[in-house]
């Protein structure tokens, strides 16, 4: 249901085509240690649903490393890809998160079919992604010829990824793909921040509407969300370095804290 608006400090007011009033409120940098707390708490109060995400991922990382692992330039591409499909694959937590917040059991049957409730849009938020995922696969395979490293495809089978980052074409292809990564990164990251939250929040908003809301709420808070983002950028890069392994933790905590995000950074309300 909608929410009323608050009395917060806040940047702009956005109609939407279906009568919402969306409001982008006012935060501080110090907010995300808040947003991190609260998703701790809410793998206190969530356990197994917690941990069911959390391994999913962790299986997911698992076959994408053996599928990849002697074509490293992928498999780096894969852990970029996993910070741009997180939003999505998150969907289920902030249903879980949701539910805590209105003082109800965590229901992790009904978290998993959450979608159905706007399946339209999120759908088509999910195929955006793909998309976009998708391109940034083809374009790090690019990256490989304009770097003129050639022997990125030939990796000693013992060695794997070691082999790759130890080689000196290596070097200088990560040099690359971590600044044409960044920028595609944080393209994805403006227009999905807040994408599913409001979309699960308000049934009425279309993806569309929702990508332009997140796109304009992270211009007008640039500062904390480079925080946020650099934040959610370790993190994931951790569970990635990992094997997925810190996955079964950090995915979870994410989402909660994403949740927890937008509630502080949008309000909703059906008045004018």
């Amino acid at each position: 249901m909608p929410r009323a608006i608050s009395t917060h400090a806040h940047r702009f007011d956005e109609y939407m085509p279906s009568g919402e009033h969306l409001v982008s409120k006012d935060v501080q940098v110090s907010q995300v240690g808040s947003w991190l707390k609260k998703g701790w708490m809410d793998i206190a109060h969530a356990p197994l649903a917690s941990l069911f995400y959390g391994l999913m991922m962790l299986f997911f990382i698992l076959a994408m490393v053996a599928t990849f692992r002697q074509t490293p330039f992928l498999l780096f591409a894969l852990g970029t890809s996993v910070v741009m499909i997180a939003p999505f694959l998150a969907t289920g937590l902030y249903s879980i998160a949701q539910q805590l917040e209105q003082g109800r059991k965590p229901d992790l049957i009904q978290s998993m079919f959450v979608w159905r409730h706007n399946l339209t849009n999120i759908a088509l938020f999910a195929v955006s992604l793909a998309v976009l995922v998708s391109v940034w696969t083809r374009i790090s395979g690019l990256l490989v010829a304009v770097v003129k490293s050639q022997s990125l495809l030939i990796v000693e089978k013992d060695m794997g990824a070691l082999g790759f980052l130890m080689s000196e074409a290596g070097l200088e292809f990560l040099t690359v793909f971590f600044i044409v990564g960044a920028f595609v990164a944080a393209f994805v990251f403006a227009i999905s921040v807040v994408t599913i939250p409001l979309m699960l929040s308000d049934r009425k908003v279309g993806f569309i509407q929702a990508m332009i809301m997140s796109y304009k709420v992270t211009m007008e808070h640039k500062g904390v969300m480079l925080v946020w983002a650099l934040t959610l950028g370790v993190l994931v890069s951790i569970g990635v370095a990992t094997a997925g392994v810190a996955m079964v933790v950090i995915l979870p905590l994410l989402g909660y804290a994403s949740w927890h995000a937008f509630n502080d950074l949008v309000e909703i309300s059906e008045e004018a």
